[in-house]
């Protein structure tokens, strides 16, 4: 944290399995959400399922060391911990955005060590438009980003604004996909998931199956049916941990809203292309391996805009020798398997993930 900021810097409070990490802020427990049970037991098993990752606390060697041994090239890291200064940004501006910044300077340390094999997505903040147009430059120019996150906005404020346009118009100009992440990326509040949270038994299992996919579902919506794609065309998003095989049910939804049986609902200018049209131009989404709604979305939307996801190392991720197979056991075409695990992901981010490749 930097000297006029260091005195209120989040605390570690709380952490489970050497993987979640609960803060303390000005005195006031920070959760990341509401513990149950469930989260104890989610986290029990990590040392059995990532051996020296775990025991090395995630380092950047243990990482690469497994990357070899389950044949992942290339990673794109996303933040976990880093969203915490997102989530202040949005009560406190300056302080959240400092705590981001901090985030993103570790995060370019961490990959340092394996500039070649490691990428990672930077965090903004929440609370302002203007201070996110900033991080974001500043991480993907001078720390080397392959994308950012965008973060949930403060109360009232609205990503199809005019305010936000700066991001968007950042986002284009660096030539980076914003990424959608779920429960980090909601459109505003509440969030879908809170009816359950905290809940604990069954409902633990309800809200976590909420979380990431419809949080994802509503952010794709606001993008395509605000005009923001329509506005800002050379933008790109990917959606991220939230599985693929909901997108050909979601854009007939969408398409149907706008331009169809339901479009009475539709109650604003026509769109300039459709939901699919929209997806096709500027969205990826990441699956999961081991989902059985791969073949299905590729029937319906295609084998283009899809990439690979491990999940690695989170609690409840397949164990990390299972995605590559699970892939290639897809009942799929080795022309789409070859798209999902290399030539999508490359399209996406750009040179930026084939940089120094072969260096180390």
């Amino acid at each position: 944290m930097e000297p006029e900021y260091r005195d209120r810097r989040p605390r570690v409070r709380e952490i489970f399995g050497r993987s979640r990490m609960d803060f303390e802020v000005d005195g006031v427990f920070f959760l990341k959400s509401k513990i149950t049970a469930a989260t104890t037991k989610r986290y029990a098993n990590q040392e059995a399922k990532y051996g020296d990752a775990y025991r090395s606390w995630w380092s950047c060697e243990s990482r690469i060391n497994d990357m070899d041994k389950y044949g992942w090239d290339v990673q794109v890291c996303l933040p976990t911990a880093g969203h915490v200064g997102a989530q202040m940004s949005r009560k406190d501006p300056k302080l959240g955005a400092a705590v981001v910044r901090a985030y993103n300077n570790w995060a370019r340390d961490y990959c340092g060590e394996a500039p070649d094999r490691v990428k990672f997505v930077s965090v903004v903040p929440g609370g302002d438009a203007a201070e996110v147009a900033i991080e974001a430059h500043r991480s993907v120019e001078k720390l080397g980003a392959v994308s950012f996150i965008i973060s949930t906005p403060a109360s009232g404020h609205w990503w199809h604004q005019p305010e936000f346009d700066q991001v968007w118009e950042a986002a284009t100009e660096l030539d980076v996909p914003i990424s959608l992440h779920g429960n980090e990326t909601k459109t505003g509040e509440p969030a879908t998931y809170d009816r359950y949270g905290g809940m604990g038994g069954p409902f633990e299992a309800i809200h976590h199956a909420i979380n990431f996919p419809m949080e994802n579902m509503i952010g794709v919506a606001h993008f395509m049916l605000t005009g923001i794609l329509d506005r800002f065309p050379k933008l790109k998003l990917s959606i991220l941990e939230a599985n693929c095989g909901w997108l050909p049910f979601w854009l007939s939804r969408l398409e149907n809203c706008c331009d169809g049986r339901q479009a009475v609902t539709f109650d604003a200018d026509p769109l300039k292309a459709t939901p699919y049209e929209y997806f096709d131009r500027q969205c990826y989404i990441a699956c999961d391996a081991d989902e059985p709604g791969i073949k299905f979305a590729i029937e319906h939307v295609g084998d283009n805009n899809i990439v690979f996801n491990t999940d690695y190392p989170h609690a409840d991720a397949p164990d990390p020798w299972e995605p590559v197979p699970n892939m290639m056991n897809q009942p799929i075409s080795d022309e789409s398997k070859r798209k999902i695990l290399w030539d999508n992901s490359v399209r996406l981010y750009g040179p930026r993930l084939l940089e120094g490749i072969g260096t180390t």
